[in-house]
């Protein structure tokens, strides 16, 4: 090992000269190398970052664009949102609520998605559904005697949809009914005036047929009433000598019309309950249909009433049972097709049926699984794009061990290696007559063109 001084004497730089001497001292060559794998190191990184930039901010934008909110808000999505998917998921939100008006926006909400758009066939198949939804709406009320409530609601349906011709042929079978139930009244009317009690009973019996609740009950019973008081009434006058006006035993005759009533309706009460014991839809349907024909106002009209409920719920427990159990066998499947059919399969249940609760929750509960279903495989999608076009990152430079710092003045002891310095003239570590530049070395003034 030798000793040499830690500063060399070094040859004067030219003027306006940004390169070292080729004689400069170790501390300055020190300082210029650093200075290079500085700026070279940095130079890299500054690369790295540009391109790294685009991407993350590509990525975010698609992440953006890809990845549906975890729960919509349902309340302003007509306003803000282009997802045709968010869009049926929020007019079910609505539609479940089961009320005309909700029914109504939900329609038209639905109605929205693009008719070139893959949900377009789901989207037409829940319009047709509450369209429907909401002419039930209205034939509650016409079966319980308001036309003009009935035909409100069914105006609802939007004009702008396919359906909307469904809305006029009902509202247009309602007119029908209701006429030809007026005219059938006052034909009774008019036979009663005449005295034609046989032609009064049989025309007043087709009221049970014209399919309305209203005038096959409340009004069919209230031309009962006015036929038997009416005939028992020009009985009583011509067996009694008393004036025409006296009244004496016409409650009589009408007490005891109502008893002979009451023993009829306790008959109807049993061919029903036999005919409910078999079970079968069918036979369910005909004894709601026998107990309908108790009168209101008799002792037996309660118990009627309460019979007929019972039934039909039994009937709609019927029918709707094995499609909610199809519907929960499709959601077992686990995959977003089978559970919107399960969806679609409970939405069949529709409200004021027996089962209508327990299919609006299970559908509720299919509809959030096809929700997250969808948003992982959205997130999928993004972790592809992201090794797709995320490029693999530049090598990281490998920066030389640091030459260790000489304090001016102090000799120090080092190899041989370090101790050789390059010929005068020649670039640092390269052979004299190489010719290589360092990077940032500016041509050398001696250098021909």
């Amino acid at each position: 090992m030798a000793t040499v001084p830690a500063e060399p004497p070094a040859e004067p730089r030219p003027p306006h000269s940004d390169l070292p001497s080729s004689a400069a001292g170790p501390d300055e060559l020190e300082a210029s190398q650093r200075v290079r794998e500085t700026s070279w190191l940095w130079g890299t990184v500054g690369l790295f970052l540009l391109l790294l930039l685009p991407v993350g901010v590509g990525t975010v934008a698609v992440r953006h664009l890809l990845v549906l909110p975890a729960l919509p808000r349902c309340w302003n999505v007509a306003q803000g949102s282009n997802s045709s998917s968010t869009r049926v998921y929020c007019s079910e939100i609505l539609a479940s609520k089961q009320t005309v008006e909700d029914l109504r926006r939900a329609i038209q909400l639905v109605n929205q998605v693009d008719s070139k758009d893959p949900l377009r066939g789901k989207s037409d198949r829940l319009i047709e559904q509450w369209t429907q939804d909401i002419l039930r709406l209205g034939e509650a009320e016409f079966q319980a005697g308001s036309l003009d409530r009935a035909r409100d609601i069914a105006k609802q349906v939007p004009f702008n949809v396919a359906t909307a011709d469904l809305a006029a042929a009902k509202i247009k079978d309602w007119e029908t009914i209701w006429a030809k139930a007026e005219d059938l009244y006052s034909q009774v009317e008019t036979e009663i005036d005449e005295e034609n009690w046989f032609g009064a009973l049989s025309t007043a019996r087709l009221l049970l047929t014209v399919g309305n609740q209203y005038w096959a009950n409340t009004q069919y019973q209230a031309l009962m009433r006015l036929l038997q008081s009416a005939r028992d009434s020009k009985a009583a006058a011509k067996r009694s000598p008393a004036p025409a006006n006296k009244s004496v035993g016409v409650n009589d005759l009408i007490r005891q019309w109502e008893t002979e009533q009451a023993t009829t309706d306790v008959g109807r009460l049993d061919a029903a309950r036999r005919l409910a014991q078999e079970g079968s839809p069918e036979n369910l349907r005909a004894a709601v249909s026998e107990a309908e024909q108790v009168l209101y106002g008799t002792p037996q009209y309660d118990q009627a009433q309460a019979l007929i409920s019972t039934w039909r719920r039994q009937i709609e427990t019927i029918e709707d049972r094995p499609r909610l159990n199809r519907a929960a066998e499709l959601a077992r499947q686990g995959d977003v097709r089978s559970l919107e059919a399960a969806i679609d399969e409970a939405n069949q249940v529709t409200w004021g049926r027996s089962l209508h609760q327990e299919a609006r929750e299970q559908a509720e509960a299919w509809r959030r699984q096809v929700h997250d279903l969808r948003l992982r495989e959205q997130e999928e999608v993004l972790r592809q794009l992201n090794r797709t076009v995320s490029p693999a990152p530049p090598p990281v430079p490998v920066v030389p061990p640091s030459q260790p710092v000489i304090p001016i003045g102090s000799p120090v002891s080092l190899p041989e290696s370090v101790l050789t310095l390059p010929a005068e003239g020649s670039p640092l570590n390269l052979p004299a007559d190489s010719g290589l530049p360092l990077p940032g070395d500016r041509p050398s003034q001696d250098a021909p063109p």
